[in-house]
């Protein structure tokens, strides 16, 4: 399974390079006659595409504006927030607000709720072809969203004619089966962007008009020739792609791999006059998916600094045209008959989108709307289709429903904990109609686990969900002498039921309130049972660098409150991550005492070493990229742990150091850390994936 998504990860970069095609070059021309059609060409290139926003920039500063733009792949995306009227710095907040970053992540994929909040290594979803494997390199429901929030504006003023926006826009995809190029000019602009930037592997094939599209890198990277048959009599081209290398290492397996697939998606260059223009933004010593805020920036000066290199070399004949705004469409209003006849789910959902007919649109709630839908679990996508006279606005739904049953594992290992495996599965309607049935197994050398839920279907309308929960726990709690030493483990068994309201809050943010009935037991004697109340808050999955999360449980035998907060930001090439965690217990059963350091451990010391029913923890993390996938990570760390007593501990604080190495992969993440405590008892921990 790990070799499989490795050679995954190996074609998706194969097919990410062949994506930053070569461009034709261009001397410095006489200056051009300003009368003829100037079409704003934008290539593909993936992360390097965001040297295009620097080019709008300084075609901003000068006033010069295209008759027409055509993009594909990243520069589809660039191009149509462009073409609906949005100046380079609003493109460059718009793009931000994507989270690129994530959604391109190849460790980042998403969990059903219902499961688990931990990453999965594999996802086997049973669609409509049959099962088929999901190795998760991008989340398309969040990227499908985003672009349907993102492109709203100009989707409305389009009206499924892209001719109608600010400045007519075209985007290219290819063809599936012939390889062909696609130009697309009507229906939803959203989804005629994802088309184009669909990279095999990465996403799905999108079908519009009977043919399945994929990227249009693939056709056509630089789409000068979309161009010119669409009218452009002149070219301005932005072209990010790179260049074939001068010579290779024939004895180098990868490097000829690599030159394969890009003499297979090599693609004849466009012959560009003298009225026609490039510029080729510095940009190929960048990875196509580093989508981090810092390389991002970099990528846009990158490409002002081109721009701007251009035209003092060649001034424009275009006259500065004064435009502080392009039109943006402002009012909008659904047609009286706009969804008169929907049933149904599909009439919910039109509902919760604010889709009223004879009535003002709420484009802001609209928007924002579509950007939560990725958080349904239900849906893959939902596309508008909008249609209509200026003053009467209709859309036609269409939807991509979410598997109805899928399968995710997930395995770690480390040199302290040992191994673990856990393994969900949900059925989302399928077998009751209306309800989400879920199971997880764990199974590990210390703890295993069995989880069984029903949740009330999510139909992508529904933030209030209704659960029912129940879970056996079986866990050996270590035990440890004064200076490290291995004491016998205590066993002990948790089982309860439990029910309540999930309340999802934005895109992110859940809140769980229930209560229900927990019993225990372990071979130190201890054993009880209660019925109680339970509240959690949290602002995404576990395995995120930044969350915020509380917990709190109250029965008739033990209470227990922890929150903990993490934030990573950058600060140049270095990131920051601190990180603080405070817990207080009274008459905790020993599975439910808190480890100082978490699932993380504290350096020097054995994970769960120091436990008790008071804890304060606080960490600093400092990591720095080193060579390819892997960085070099520093932390210190002080905190404390105690047994009855204030509700703050007041023992002696802790302090630890721990130095090493870490690397992201497609299996989790990868660490190997050397930690010492100012006492002077140190440990080596090597873990391979995230811990659950």
């Amino acid at each position: 399974m790990f070799g499989s998504m490795r050679w995954a990860s190996l074609v998706l970069s194969f097919l990410l390079v062949a994506g930053a095609q070569r461009g034709p070059v261009l001397h410095a021309q006489a200056c051009a006659d300003p009368a003829r059609p100037l079409a704003l060409v934008l290539s593909g290139g993936g992360a390097k595409g965001m040297a295009h926003v620097g080019v709008l920039q300084v075609l901003d500063s000068l006033g010069i504006r295209p008759d027409l733009v055509v993009g594909t792949s990243m520069g589809a995306i660039v191009g149509a927030l462009y073409a609906s009227g949005l100046t380079a710095d609003e493109i460059l907040a718009g793009t931000s607000a994507l989270d690129l970053d994530r959604r391109f992540n190849a460790t980042d994929p998403k969990t059903p709720r219902a499961i688990s909040e931990h990453r999965p290594i594999l996802v086997w979803e049973a669609g409509a072809s049959g099962p088929r494997s999901s190795e998760a390199y991008a989340r398309e429901a969040a990227t499908n969203s985003a672009l349907s929030a993102a492109l709203l504006r100009g989707n409305l003023i389009a009206r499924g004619d892209f001719d109608s926006l600010p400045i007519p826009f075209r985007a290219v995809a290819t063809d599936l089966r012939t390889r062909e190029e696609v130009v697309l000019s009507t229906g939803d602009l959203a989804l005629a962007v994802r088309a184009s930037m669909g990279v095999p592997i990465v996403f799905d094939p999108v079908r519009i008009g009977g043919r399945d599209l994929i990227d249009g890198g693939i056709a056509a990277n630089v789409p000068v020739a979309a161009a010119r048959r669409a009218g452009a009599a002149r070219v301005l081209v932005s072209d990010v792609g790179g260049q074939l290398p001068d010579s290779i290492v024939a004895t180098d397996p990868l490097a000829v791999a690599n030159l394969m697939v890009d003499y297979l998606f090599k693609q004849p260059a466009e012959s560009l006059g003298a009225d026609d223009r490039l510029i080729r933004a510095p940009v190929d010593t960048f990875a196509n998916l580093e989508f981090d805020a810092a390389r991002i920036s970099e990528l846009v000066r990158l490409g002002r600094e081109a721009a701007r290199v251009s035209f003092a070399e060649r001034p424009s004949c275009d006259s500065p045209m004064l435009q502080p705004r392009r039109k943006r469409g402002q009012g909008f209003r659904l047609a009286p008959e706009a969804g008169q006849a929907l049933e149904g789910e599909t009439r919910t959902l039109w509902r919760y989108l604010g889709l009223e007919p004879a009535t003002s649109l709420d484009v802001d709630r609209l928007q924002a709307t579509l950007g939560d839908l990725a958080q349904s679990d239900e849906y893959l996508a939902v596309w508008l289709n909008p249609s209509g006279r200026q003053d009467s606005l209709s859309f036609e739904l269409a939807t991509r429903r979410a598997p109805r049953r899928l399968l995710v594992a997930s395995a770690a290992y480390d040199n302290d904990l040992g191994g673990q495996l856990w393994a969900g599965v949900a059925d989302r309607g399928q077998l009751i109609r209306g309800l989400e049935l879920s199971g997880l197994g764990v199974l590990g050398e210390l703890r295993r686990e069995l989880t069984a839920g029903v949740r009330l279907g999510a139909y992508g309308h529904r933030r209030l969900r209704a659960f029912i929960t129940g879970r056996l726990i079986w866990e050996d709690v270590r035990q440890f002498t004064a200076s490290g030493g291995d004491l016998p483990a205590i066993a002990s068994q948790e089982r309860s039921i439990a029910g309540g309201l999930e309340l999802r809050i934005g895109s992110e943010w859940l809140l769980v309130l229930g209560g229900g009935f927990q019993g225990w037991d372990s071979d130190s004697g201890s054993a009880d049972q209660a019925g109680g109340l339970g509240a959690r808050l949290a602002s995404g999955p576990h395995y995120r660098t930044s969350r915020l999360s509380a917990d709190g449980d109250l029965n008739a035998v033990f209470r227990r409150v922890e929150g903990d907060a993490r934030y990573r930001f950058a600060i140049g090439s270095f990131g920051l991550t601190p990180h603080a965690s405070l817990g207080w217990g009274d008459s905790l059963p020993v599975a439910r005492t808190f480890e100082l350091g978490g699932a993380a451990g504290f350096p020097g010391y054995h994970i769960g070493q120091l436990r008790g029913d008071r804890m304060a923890f606080a960490q600093l993390a400092i990591d720095r990229p080193l060579v390819g996938p892997v960085g070099g990570r520093v932390r210190a760390a002080a905190g404390q742990v105690a047994t009855g007593g204030s509700v703050i501990p007041q023992e002696d604080w802790e302090f630890g150091f721990g130095v090493g190495l870490t690397a992201e992969s497609p299996i989790g993440p990868l660490v190997l850390e050397y930690g010492v405590s100012v006492d002077g008892t140190d440990r080596w921990l090597l873990r391979v994936g995230e811990w659950f």
